[in-house]
């Protein structure tokens, strides 16, 4: 049997894999079907590249890919084992999608960075459209929303949850006539501590508008 993510974050010694933090086991359930395949991901927040190592361990075929804004995290670079590392910052759009163009368009984003909602959404969008079709985003450490220490608070407007909440609306976008925060979204996720969005793998057509009914004459 594969070892499960979980074991390879707790092996690596990722802080994602903290006793009473479920995000691993979300993203096993998610992600697994890409297990053999040959995906490219990035993570962005580095530190010591723990959890990039997890990554590398649990998609052997994958290309892994860091941002961080520290100059420190080019150390974790390890381009013989599939890991390389890009120093920017996360609301730097041109930089993003540089980084894009000379990776590729990405199958998993994973977003670790400064869990606060100008980076968050920021990043959320300027990566949304890149991520191939049937991929995945993640959001991580969505319990900042809640803390007043992010400049944020319960149902505060502007906070990321508030912001992911709109998404749920996308899912649904063929069937309603508002505004669409991310194009062929498929499934939004809530876990603790972590968002996790499904790219269509095929958009959807709107439906056609049934003829309206019309009642038999009885005259």
């Amino acid at each position: 049997m594969a070892e499960s993510l979980l074991d390879i974050g707790k092996r690596h010694g990722t802080d994602k894999a903290n006793p009473g933090r479920v995000m691993l086991a979300a993203y096993d359930q998610h992600l697994s079907e890409a297990r053999e395949r040959e995906i490219t991901l990035v993570e962005i927040g580095v530190l010591e590249g723990n959890s990039l190592r997890m990554w590398r361990d649990y998609f052997p075929r994958g290309k892994i890919n860091g941002v961080d804004i520290s100059p420190a995290a080019a150390l974790q670079e390890d381009k013989h084992n599939s890991i390389r590392i890009f120093i920017g910052s996360q609301r730097d759009t041109d930089f993003l999608e540089n980084m894009i163009g000379e990776i590729g368009h990405p199958d998993v984003v994973i977003d670790d960075g400064s869990h606060r909602a100008q980076d968050q959404i920021t990043t959320l969008l300027a990566l949304w459209p890149l991520v191939n079709p049937g991929g995945w985003y993640i959001v991580e450490d969505t319990h900042t929303s809640y803390l007043e220490e992010y400049g944020m608070g319960w149902r505060r407007f502007g906070t990321t949850i508030e912001f992911l909440k709109n998404v749920v609306d996308d899912v649904n976008d063929i069937w309603h006539q508002g505004t669409t925060t991310l194009s062929d979204c498929e499934s939004v996720s809530f876990y603790g501590e972590t968002c996790i969005i499904r790219k269509r793998k095929i958009p959807r057509a709107r439906p056609t508008p049934s003829p309206p009914m019309t009642t038999p004459s009885t005259g």
